[in-house]
């Protein structure tokens, strides 16, 4: 059947509508995680109408939801490090970093393309991120590591979806490079956040939801045999009332980790992972350059404070040559301070915390550099096929 003119134009519009709800939809997950029956009440929908759109417009396309745990809160520090693996030890990168996310607080890892380095993201605690990177350093000097740097950062951020400028129907954003988009309020004022009370239960429901932030609490209870009273006051007081999670995460590029597989899942060749490193700005370069990047729809994680100011954006692949102009335009003024990378994202993975990291009799997060470089002495055997 082919629709008249004005039947077209009320089909659009329709659809137009449902699109503006969606996205409405996804800034609240942002603000409250999946809880759709409030999320229905807000947008002034049936619950049956949300849960659909959550189900088949957004989780069915390979949208996914993840709670973003406030790590300052929780005494952690961002570290980034850009290492190239020696060629004795390169075989074996993948596995020696996914040990170190159980034992040094990598949160990510992913390959550079074409030059095949490896960036490296840890939250570190606060009193160690010297200790940390020395560590890393020392096993440089051990012989897996060619080159190593390590950039410290005083606040992160996953920056929240623009929403309202992507069409959810045919999956594409709908950016006009020309224009100049206004920047939201707090995108250039990032302070980092004050340390807050927590424990172990805490550590616990955050990982939890970071693996699956659609689990209720009477499974996440269940999983972590706390019962629900308990946990409900924990969620209430410490991960809401405290801000230990400041929001979630809706994963619009794709890539997400699959807890019944156990391995990360992509969608190949929608984007174009750049990451963007400055190291030893002034504070009007880092305003400057910070006020460019968040023009940007494409935005998915930033750092920054002092001297130092680090973006990950994930261009369409349909905008490549948009986004060389705008590394070259942002770089250039500072270029002897940037590095920059394309990024091999299916060949990247993502970590949880790890709550056994941390000591609950002294209520401190557990580093001994010592102790972890004898113990990766002896895993490098180990994954080697060497035995004493």
């Amino acid at each position: 059947m082919v629709l008249e003119p004005a039947a077209r134009t009320v089909g659009a519009g329709k659809r137009s509508e449902t699109n503006s709800k969606i996205a409405m939809m996804v800034k609240l997950i942002t603000k409250y995680g999946p809880e759709i029956n409030r999320i229905a009440r807000e947008l002034r929908i049936h619950k049956e109408t949300a849960r659909y759109w959550y189900k088949e417009k957004l989780l069915r396309k390979g949208y996914t939801v993840q709670a973003a745990p406030n790590h300052e809160k929780l005494g952690l520090r961002r570290v980034i490090a850009l290492a190239e693996f020696s060629d004795e030890f390169r075989s074996y990168a993948d596995a020696i970093l996914m040990a170190m996310s159980e034992l040094c607080y990598l949160t990510s890892f992913a390959k550079t393309l074409p030059d095949d380095l490896y960036s490296i993201h840890a939250n570190v605690p606060q009193e160690y991120v010297g200790d940390w990177i020395r560590f890393m350093q020392e096993l440089g000097r051990r012989g897996l590591f060619d080159s190593i740097q390590a950039v410290p950062f005083e606040w992160a951020r996953v920056v929240p979806m623009k929403s309202e400028i992507y069409d959810f129907e045919n999956d594409v954003w709908q950016y006009d490079w020309a224009s100049k988009p206004r920047l939201e309020p707090d995108s250039l004022a990032f302070v980092p956040s004050a340390r807050s009370k927590f424990d172990s239960i805490d550590l616990g429901i955050i990982k939890l939801l970071q693996l699956d932030p659609d689990a209720s609490l009477i499974e996440v209870g269940d999983k972590l045999q706390v019962n629900y009273k308990t946990l409900t006051w924990h969620y209430r007081s410490h991960l809401v009332g405290n801000g230990l999670v400041k929001g979630y995460l809706v994963n619009w590029a794709g890539t997400r980790y699959d807890p019944k597989l156990e391995k990360a899942m992509h969608r190949r060749h929608r984007y174009m992972w750049l990451e963007l490193l400055l190291t030893g700005l002034t504070e009007t370069e880092r305003m400057e350059i910070m006020a460019k990047v968040n023009q940007l729809p494409f935005v998915w994680f930033e750092s920054g404070g002092g001297q130092n100011y680090f973006a990950q954006v994930a261009f369409p692949t349909e905008t490549i040559t948009e986004a060389l102009a705008f590394v070259k335009d942002v770089t250039s003024p500072v270029r002897q301070k940037a590095t920059w990378h394309f990024m091999d994202q299916a060949n990247a993975l993502r970590f949880t915390i790890v709550p056994s990291l941390y000591d609950m009799e002294t209520k401190k997060w557990k580093f001994d550099r010592g102790e972890l470089l004898s113990r990766f002495d002896k895993l490098v055997l180990e994954i080697k096929g060497i035995t004493s």
